[in-house]
């Protein structure tokens, strides 16, 4: 396995790096610490233009942050993980994904600092920043470890390799987990929309039973891959906005990572509307785990 981690020393980078700490990964797993900094730009001239006796101030903050960085790698050294560290001028978000991509990483984890669903949705932080554009699994930690899993699925193609990505890894294996699927609404609010736009035809009434069908087969699959692959699961479905109710569900079920698959929305829909994953990314209280096909 390769492992980037996003370290600034803040509180919840170092959350990112106990719960890896805190996992089994396969032996040969080599964690990189990565962290950003950046130089000071004199806009007088209006050419943003560095100055030049910055420029030893760039090499002391950058010894400075390979230093610390190499501190914050003890507790995974401790672990019998192999260590890098990089001190990387530039945007903490493009300086990760500069990273992963280079490396082949495996998961980018990062930290997540809580901001206001709002100001996340709209300007995004690190880690949402980070979990919309990598080419690789993103790991948001908001806990230090891991001991009940939610797992969630659409039935999709994004969805069907969670539970052989998670087996392959093994750093969850022989802990529980819940397999979710979540199915249309079944609601008072939902039948009078039914009625009023299909003036009673019962079709779509009957894909709403086929699809709610679905999504217990679907919730029953993964939950037996899930355990074939050694983390013991059970299925359950819920109805409702899928991300609202796989938030709801961790709540609710005791989880404290979430996994979910993504399909890698691009341009004006992953700007305006997002996608299931980064929703679920900006609102759950727990670590949440984004699988890219073929991670």
């Amino acid at each position: 396995m390769k492992i980037v981690i996003g370290l600034d020393g803040s509180a919840p980078s170092l959350v990112a790096r106990d719960l890896v700490a805190g996992l089994h990964w396969p032996d040969g797993s080599i964690v990189h610490l990565v962290g950003a900094y950046q130089v000071p730009i004199d806009w007088s001239g209006g050419f943003g233009t560095r100055l030049d006796w910055l420029g030893d101030l760039e090499s002391a903050m950058r010894d400075e942050l390979s230093d610390q960085l190499q501190q914050f790698g003890e507790p995974l050294r401790a672990a019998g993980l192999e260590v890098r560290v990089s001190a990387m001028h530039g945007r903490a978000a493009d300086v990760l994904l500069d990273s992963a991509r280079d490396d082949g990483a495996d998961v980018i984890v990062v930290g997540s600092r809580g901001r206001g669903s709002l100001a996340t949705m709209l300007l995004g932080s690190v880690a949402a920043e980070v979990a919309t554009h990598a080419g690789c699994a993103v790991l948001v930690a908001r806990q230090p470890r891991v001991s009940r899993l939610l797992v969630a699925t659409d039935g999709s193609e994004a969805a069907s390799g969670l539970a052989e990505t998670l087996g392959r890894w093994g750093c969850f294996a022989g802990l529980p987990a819940d397999a979710l699927a979540v199915a249309v609404p079944d609601s008072p609010a939902f039948e009078l929309m039914t009625n009023l736009y299909t003036l009673g035809d019962d079709r779509l009434e009957n894909q709403r039973e086929e699809l709610g069908a679905r999504a217990e087969t679907d919730a029953g699959r993964l939950a037996a891959a899930l355990t074939e692959a050694g983390i013991p699961a059970q299925p359950t479905v819920r109805r409702g906005d899928a991300a609202s109710e796989i938030v709801a569900a961790a709540t609710s079920l005791g989880a404290d990572l979430v996994v979910a698959g993504s399909r890698g929305l691009t341009g004006l829909d992953r700007l305006l509307l997002g996608s299931v994953a980064r929703n679920v990314v900006v609102h759950a209280q727990c670590s949440v785990l984004i699988v890219r096909k073929g991670s």
